[in-house]
């Protein structure tokens, strides 16, 4: 080869690389869609998905209910779930155990069960495994409610892909398998003491125990402290409870597990009742006030202010024997991610899937009596509360809406905080501009479906 043809080649490499360079950016960054999601495909989608799911809803016996726990908690050292800056650090001690607590419903038509993991949320791979085992309980996924406490010092290890594992630590094929049999041994466990129990539903102000961290203001917080009380005709009594606060009052650096501040408000609770258990509900942008600063001061003193609240409420709250049972699980569907690096840019869809995966998505519901509780696939946010508990006023119900039932898809928030230049809407608004305001039209649809004798919605080309 003589020393032209060499120096050809060179230059003709060069150039290949150049607009290699030049192009790669044009491939992996898209500007932002901000198409409305009514004009959408998914949005037809979901429609059609609500109108072919119709919720099951039964009237039978007087309503038994059982409720039992089972120990989560992984030996030290194993990873910690929470901080993406912890970089997949383990924890080297446990402050308090992480539980599964689960909570069996049967009216003699049908059964449902309501589960609470201490975790940072429901892992996808532990869905997966549970719908393996399902049919051999004899049951079908949208009989189980999922949610999680979303503690950010609990156990991780839940996760294979890297923007997973970079929240969660190096997956852990065992820790999986052997969470997917503790959840199968608690709704055992549940379902083995069913009793005839009385339902009440209350709500307390605990307008001083949380704030809105992304907009800093006073009116747009969820402000109350739900919760479910059962008692049992020989005066056993067990609640269950729901506040929307991040449970973030743990040093984020520090590498000790704990369930944080829902730990110390159920086992206060339990000094005085038989059974407690809490679930998120709708933290996103919302955070707890606290005032201690000791490692653990601020996790006691908010649990222990919210177990004064409810214990306070809590005798007041009149139960009643019910015999309505209904749940559903529906798909939603999404648009393509929208993961932002400035306010008009995304990364391209296909680099979030590799960092992060493919998952499916559901909206949920359980329904006990007169109250139903709604589930979100996501950090879901405070500031739509007053919407659906107006929805729900509308069609004689109580509404409790939870984080975590599953999946995944980010932060969501009301579209006019979108261009806020916050972590919660830049870093981690996965869905585009309007995902906030598309789950919560879908969840009120959800919710209408138990306020009628006929569950089904109108088609979505009638919508």
């Amino acid at each position: 080869m003589n020393t032209a043809t060499a120096s050809k080649k060179k230059t003709s490499r060069s150039w290949y690389w150049l607009l290699l360079l030049l192009l790669l950016p044009a491939c992996m960054v898209q500007r932002i869609d901000r198409t409305p999601y009514q004009q959408t495909d998914y949005y037809q989608e979901t429609l059609a998905s609500l109108n072919s799911h119709p919720a099951t809803i039964t009237t039978g016996d007087t309503l038994e209910v059982g409720w039992g726990k089972v120990n989560i908690t992984p030996p030290a050292p194993a990873p910690l779930a929470g901080y993406g800056k912890r970089l997949g650090m383990d924890y080297e001690e446990v402050h308090d155990t992480a539980w599964v607590r689960t909570f069996a419903f049967d009216n003699g038509q049908t059964e449902a069960y309501f589960i609470s993991l201490d975790l940072l949320i429901v892992p996808m791979l532990v869905l997966q495994e549970l719908e393996k085992l399902y049919p051999a309980l004899g049951l079908k996924p949208e009989q189980v409610y999922l949610s999680a406490t979303h503690s950010h010092t609990s156990f991780g290890g839940w996760g294979r892909k890297i923007g997973v594992k970079l929240l969660s630590g190096e997956y852990e094929k065992e820790i999986v398998q052997q969470l997917t049999q503790q959840i199968v041994q608690s709704i055992q466990m549940a379902r083995q003491n069913l009793t005839p129990t009385r339902v009440g539903y209350g709500s307390a102000n605990a307008a001083s125990m949380v704030k809105n961290r992304l907009t800093k203001s006073r009116e747009d917080r969820d402000t109350k402290l739900r919760f479910l009380k059962f008692e049992r005709p020989d005066g056993t009594t067990a609640v269950l409870s729901f506040f929307s606060a991040h449970p973030t009052t743990l040093p984020s650096m520090q590498p000790i597990l704990s369930r944080d501040y829902p730990g110390v408000l159920v086992d206060a609770l339990e000094e005085r009742i038989e059974f407690a258990a809490f679930s998120a509900g709708a933290v996103g942008s919302h955070s707890a006030v606290h005032f201690q600063e000791a490692p653990f001061g601020g996790m006691e003193e908010v649990g222990e202010r919210l177990a004064t609240i409810l214990r306070h409420d809590l005798y007041q709250v009149e139960t009643d024997y019910v015999q309505t049972l209904g749940y559903n699980r529906v798909p939603l569907f999404l648009p393509e991610p929208q993961w932002r690096i400035s306010e008009n840019l995304r990364l391209a869809p296909t680099l979030f899937n590799w960092l992060f995966g493919k998952h499916p998505a559901y909206v949920t519901s359980l329904q006990v009596g007169d109250i139903v509780l709604i589930g979100a696939p996501a950090d879901y946010s405070g500031e739509f509360m007053d919407e659906l508990e107006t929805a729900a006023a509308q069609e004689g119900l109580e509404v409790i809406a939870t984080s975590f039932n599953g999946g995944y898809i980010g932060y969501v928030t009301p579209a006019e905080h979108y261009n806020l230049d916050k972590y919660e809407t830049r870093s981690m608004s996965f869905y585009g501009p309007h995902s906030g305001n598309y789950l919560t039209e879908m969840l009120q649809l959800l919710l209408r479906q138990h306020a009628t004798d006929d569950p089904a919605l109108p088609s979505a080309e009638t919508n």
